[in-house]
Formats: C-alpha cells, sequence, structure tokens
C-alpha cells in the first residue's frame, strides 16, 4: 500500500480531503488501490504463522487440486460419448446445457473449501484512510477473477472440442465456454450470499438447499429447467445476444446483492458499539462435585458453547452425520461392508476429531495462565475426554436409524461407539504434544484460521481409517463378521479403561515440551 497511501506533509487541505474521497473504478486510485489488494492476497498466505511448518498441506492441496484437474479434463472426453449412448437422439452439448445446473451445484459445494468471505478481508483496512466500500469492490472483484472460477475450463473446453468444433467452429466454442464462465462467476457471489447467511444463523442452510432442490424437483417433474438450459446455452454457442444479456444482468443482480450484504455485515462488525449483556450465565454448579477436573469440564463446556469456531464445527459435524446416517438407512447407496463400517466409525468420530484434532490449540490463547499448577494440564485433558466421551451420546441417537432399518446391528454401533472413544480418541490426544500453533476462538473455520500441517492430516485420517481397515481384515480372517466385531469392540473397551495411563503419558511428553510448543503458541496469536 506504500505508493496508495503516500502523502506529501505539505498538501494543501483539499489534497488532504481528497485522499479519504470516494474511490471509483475509473479513477486510477481506485486502479492502484486494486493492484495493492492483489499483491496482498497473494502474501498472506506467506505471513500466517504455519507457513513454513505446513509443507505437507501445500502439496496436498496442489496434489488434490492437479487431481480435480485431471478428472475435469476426463470427463471432458468421455461425456460426449456418454450422452451420445444414453441419449442417441440428442446431441450432446444439448445434454450438458440441459443439466447446467449440476455444475452450479458442484461448484456452489466444492466453494465451501477455500473461498473467503469478502467482509473478513475488509475488516483490517478499517483504520485506513480508505472507504471499506471501495476495498469491498476490490475483494469482490477480486474473487471474480479468482483461478478457481476459470478451473472448469479444464471440462468445458475439452467437452467442446468434442461436440461444438464440427458444427460452430471456434466461435460457437469460445462462446460456450464465456457464458458458462459468467453463471459461474454469477454463482460464486450466490454462493458468498449464502455463506454470508449461514454465518449469521445456521437455518439458513436451508436456503440453498430449498433453491437447488427445487430446481432438481422442476427437473424431474416439469424439464422446463433442462430446457431453459438448452435454450441458454444454445444462445452462448450461437452468440445471441439476450443469452449473454440474461447471463449478465443475473451476474450484475448476485453481485449488488452481495455487496449489499457484505457491507452490512462490516457495518455491523466494525462500528458495533452496544455491549451484549448476558442474559443468564450457566455456572454448571453440578459439576462442582468433580473438583478440579469438573472446573476444566465447565471451561470446556463454555469454550465448545460461547465461541464461533467450536460451534461451527459442531454443527458442521452434526449435519455431516446426520446426512450419512439418512443415506445409510433409506438408500443403498452404502450398503457394501466397507461404507456401513465406514459410516458407523466416522458419525462417532466426527465431533471428536473436529475438536481433538485442535487439542491445545483452543488453549493456547491462555496457556500461560493454564501451566501455573503442575497437575492443571493432565485434569484439562482428563476433562476433555470425558467430555467427548459424553458427546459420543448423540450418534448413538442418530444411529438409531441404520439400526431400525437393519443396515446396522446394536453389536455393530456399541463396537464403534467403544473403538472410538477408546482407539480413535486415543491416537487424537497424541497431537496435544505436537500441536503448537493457538486456534482463534472465533475466525472462520476455513482459510486463514486453518492451521493443520501433515502430521496431524495423517493421524485424523488414520482415526477415520484405521478401525475400518482392522474390521474388513479380520472379516477376511473369520468368515463370521460377528467375530470381527466382538474382536473390535474388546479392543475399544481396552482403549478406554486404559485411558487414565495414555493421558498421563500425553501429560508427561507435553510437559516435556512445553517450552517449544508455548513459544509456538505465543508467535501465532493473533
Amino acid at each position: 500500500m506504500k505508493n496508495f497511501f503516500h502523502r506529501n506533509e505539505n498538501k494543501t487541505k483539499s489534497n488532504a480531503e481528497s485522499v479519504t474521497h470516494s474511490y471509483t473504478p475509473m479513477n486510477n486510485r481506485f486502479v492502484t488501490l486494486l493492484k495493492d489488494i492483489r499483491q496482498q492476497r497473494k502474501l498472506s498466505a506467506k505471513r500466517h504463522p504455519m507457513y513454513q511448518n505446513n509443507k505437507f498441506g501445500k502439496y496436498f492441496m496442489l496434489l488434490f487440486a492437479l487431481i480435480w484437474v485431471g478428472y475435469l479434463v476426463l470427463f471432458g472426453f468421455l461425456l460426449p460419448t456418454l450422452f451420445r449412448e444414453e441419449m442417441p437422439g440428442m446431441e450432446p452439448y444439448n445434454v450438458l446445457n440441459g443439466g447446467m445446473w449440476y455444475i452450479f451445484i458442484i461448484d456452489f459445494c466444492m466453494r465451501f473449501m477455500g473461498q473467503k468471505l469478502p467482509a473478513s478481508e475488509v475488516k483490517p483496512y478499517a483504520v485506513l484512510p480508505v472507504r471499506k466500500r471501495d476495498v469491498l469492490d476490490c475483494h469482490l472483484l477480486l474473487n471474480g477473477i479468482d483461478a478457481y472460477n476459470f478451473i472448469w475450463i479444464f471440462l468445458l473446453l475439452p467437452f467442446g472440442c468434442m461436440t461444438l468444433w464440427k458444427f460452430f467452429g471456434l466461435g460457437g466454442l469460445l462462446g460456450f465456454v464465456l457464458g458458462y464462465l459468467i453463471l459461474i462467476i454469477a454463482n460464486g457471489y450466490w454462493h458468498s450470499i449464502c455463506r454470508t447467511l449461514m454465518n449469521e444463523h445456521i437455518l439458513w442452510v436451508l436456503l440453498p438447499i430449498a433453491v437447488y432442490g427445487g430446481i432438481i424437483a422442476l427437473m424431474v417433474t416439469t424439464k422446463w429447467p433442462n430446457t431453459i438450459g438448452m435454450e441458454w446455452g444454445e444462445g452462448f454457442i450461437k452468440w445471441e445476444p439476450l443469452a449473454f444479456l440474461a447471463a449478465l444482468a443475473v451476474l450484475a443482480l448476485l453481485f449488488w446483492l452481495c455487496r449489499v450484504m457484505q457491507l452490512r455485515i462490516v457495518d455491523k462488525e466494525i462500528a458495533r458499539t452496544k455491549t451484549t449483556k448476558l442474559k443468564h450465565v450457566r455456572d454448571y454448579k453440578f459439576l462442582d462435585r468433580f473438583g478440579e477436573i469438573g472446573e476444566y469440564l465447565r471451561l470446556e463446556i463454555k469454550l465448545l458453547t460461547r465461541n464461533k469456531v467450536p460451534k461451527v464445527q459442531f454443527r458442521t459435524g452434526l449435519i455431516l452425520m446426520i446426512m450419512f446416517s439418512v443415506f445409510l438407512a433409506f438408500t443403498e447407496v452404502y450398503d457394501d461392508n466397507f461404507m456401513r463400517y465406514f459410516i458407523a466409525i466416522y458419525n462417532f468420530s466426527v465431533l471428536g476429531v473436529m475438536v481433538l484434532s485442535q487439542c491445545m490449540m483452543f488453549e493456547g490463547n491462555y496457556l500461560d495462565g493454564l501451566m501455573s499448577r503442575k497437575e492443571s494440564i493432565l485434569s484439562l485433558l482428563k476433562a476433555k475426554y470425558y467430555l467427548q466421551c459424553a458427546i459420543c451420546v448423540v450418534p448413538l441417537l442418530v444411529m438409531i436409524a441404520p439400526v431400525v432399518k437393519g443396515k446396522l446391528s446394536v453389536l455393530d454401533m456399541f463396537a464403534a461407539f467403544f473403538i472410538t472413544i477408546g482407539f480413535v480418541f486415543f491416537i487424537m490426544f497424541q497431537l496435544a504434544v505436537y500441536n503448537k500453533s493457538t486456534m482463534n476462538l472465533n475466525e472462520k473455520v476455513m482459510g486463514r484460521n486453518s492451521t493443520s500441517n501433515w502430521f496431524q492430516t495423517m493421524l485424523i485420517m488414520g482415526g477415520f481409517f484405521l478401525p475400518v481397515i482392522l474390521i474388513m481384515a479380520l472379516n477376511a480372517i473369520f468368515p463370521d463378521g460377528r467375530v470381527s466385531v466382538w474382536i473390535t469392540l474388546v479392543i475399544g473397551i481396552a482403549f478406554t479403561l486404559a485411558h487414565p495411563l495414555w493421558l498421563r503419558n500425553v501429560y508427561k511428553r507435553f510437559m516435556k515440551r512445553r517450552y517449544t510448543n508455548m513459544a509456538g503458541f505465543r508467535a501465532s496469536r493473533p
């Protein structure tokens, strides 16, 4: 921002006032601001304290991106042949245009993995002599030209070359790709609108579900969304002005709605002056009987219920748990043994793994106070374990539907319960020794608040997959499937009964590394 905010002390009053003047897109100052913010966004990841310690995460995300691009290219070449076989009476590009809504649904879901909300990017600029509206406009424009929006070219170009070139030539191919890119960028702004509303209240998740679910229902019943898609896509191919004007109108409308909503959120968070008055404070007095562990149980409960990140993690895990249970109980998609056992383990583990994967990271905000007494960390670890065991009662209720439908037995359910609170939690508590980055309690779950490293990622994957691999290996050895489930149950109970031993081992190893970890916590505090 050096060029943008440089001012000479000898400037006149009129020049000084011009610094805070509105920067319109036609103004060179706006262009300079846009370039500076773009450069700062590129450098933001490198400024993160975990940048040097998370090479595995960067390489993993790069590998994932390359795999996704490879799949898109592969589908781009395979879909024309598949469409000709399934619908011989239609051209493949008409089939794709009729189902363009599925592309937007997939694109919408994929954006949850990393797209940042503009409002969260604007707040750091509030103390600078520039209007937040201009900063917001810059971030919205940069989101529109983000590289992710153009990843769908790897699907559209091969598909277009296979189906459009011989009929419409280069012009038709370019119109086809350009029209879809406009709609995909508009879909990004629609995603930002929905994410903003969902951050305000979790029930807003019903909005995209209702919109996309309604479109799919109409496609099944009336077919008119397919007709609109075919007409719209053909208009892109033939460069019909009305088709592009309609796409640009959708883009402009969603951009405006996103801008208004993000600006309102920024004003709400920055200009908030009223203090929040607690109507009721719960002391959880029934925990007093448990002494020091009860005090830390009270701390853990308040941490999970009062802070944004833990609350969002809990809601996300609960939604995933219910979704997988419904799919397992009422569909035949996951009827094979591997997926049945995986969903059982996943449902019991997901809430605990989301919290325990950041074990001691939340405490990094106030760890100096926790270290004032020698045994406090051990009591904290025990309180974490007991609370997560209690939370596992929730999956017991959610899994009633698959059990009633006969997809899982009661023995399977209790085996998954004990292998989770025993073996899986044993794995996740090892991260208490090695996590050394502070997790901001009220930042976003994704994006800048991401502090995962390769060791954390490997342990999370091990917690989810090792019990399933164990069960499948035992099934291969013992023809009777109940034998493998009983062995799994016994292993889980053994790890559960031994929790005082391995929790003390975690505590001792943490105390040996306490100075290294505390230095990391201090360095990564916001």
